[in-house]
């Protein structure tokens, strides 16, 4: 593809790549596909033209209704990258009575060939959970008003548990913080009566050995005992 006639080029790329008839779709394929070119979708990755191409008969004898771009305006490209928003028309021939709509975003990969132009390397078919869900009316009720109604209700009553137990510990944090506090200053005053009580003690225990009246003391062995009374020395001898 010439970036410079893009402009004109790629609409009608898209609507052909789109298109359920098979020879417009394989002109995209010769004409914008590299050989080596990569499928994406959320059931398969194929590469190759030709795998592409069997893919696209798979599909086709499966499924009634081509796809749908949402608005040809919003397609998105900026020379190496192109966005295109589907609708994915599900219609089973074997099933004719069901259809569904999905929204889908097609992404095509540009990449530069040696002749200077662009081709197509890889084209992803993007569907989202939430798009499937939506484009079946029972499935679609069940899902908005009872599994998103219990999961908003357990997320809010989880956050206002979570908000809970955050002021609870930020009580508990002042709290211990008080009681680190004061509890220090206590500490400190218990220390200082304990070392008043000791100097105290050891300063009695001090003066009564000085007041002791009598001091007795003798040598092993021997017969004979010194004794000091009141100041004065005696002997006595066994």
């Amino acid at each position: 593809m010439d970036l410079s006639q893009s402009a004109q080029i790629l609409p009608a790329l898209v609507a052909d790549l789109l298109s359920y008839e098979e020879e417009k779709y394989n002109h995209v394929l010769k004409t914008y596909f590299t050989e080596d070119a990569v499928l994406t979708h959320p059931i398969l990755n194929v590469q190759g033209r030709e795998n592409i191409r069997k893919v696209f008969r798979v599909w086709t004898s499966l499924n009634k209704q081509p796809p749908e771009m949402t608005n040809k305006d919003h397609l998105v490209f900026n020379g190496i990258t192109a966005v295109i928003n589907v609708n994915q028309l599900l219609c089973p021939r074997i099933f004719p009575f069901l259809h569904f709509a999905v929204p889908s975003v097609t992404v095509l990969r540009f990449r530069e060939g040696d002749d200077g132009l662009f081709y197509i390397y890889k084209q992803e078919d993007n569907w989202t959970l939430e798009g499937l869900i939506r484009s079946v009316p029972l499935i679609n009720w069940w899902y908005e008003n009872v599994v998103r109604a219990m999961f908003g209700n357990m997320v809010t009553n989880m956050g206002s548990f979570l908000a809970t137990a955050n002021i609870a510990t930020s009580q508990l944090t002042i709290a211990a913080n008080h009681i680190n506090q004061h509890g220090g200053d206590a500490v400190v005053k218990g220390q200082h009566r304990a070392y008043k009580y000791g100097s105290d003690m050891a300063s009695n225990v001090t003066s009564v050995f000085s007041r002791t009246i009598g001091i007795n003391f003798g040598t092993k062995g021997s017969d004979h005992q010194h004794y000091i009374t009141n100041g004065e020395a005696s002997l006595e001898t066994s």
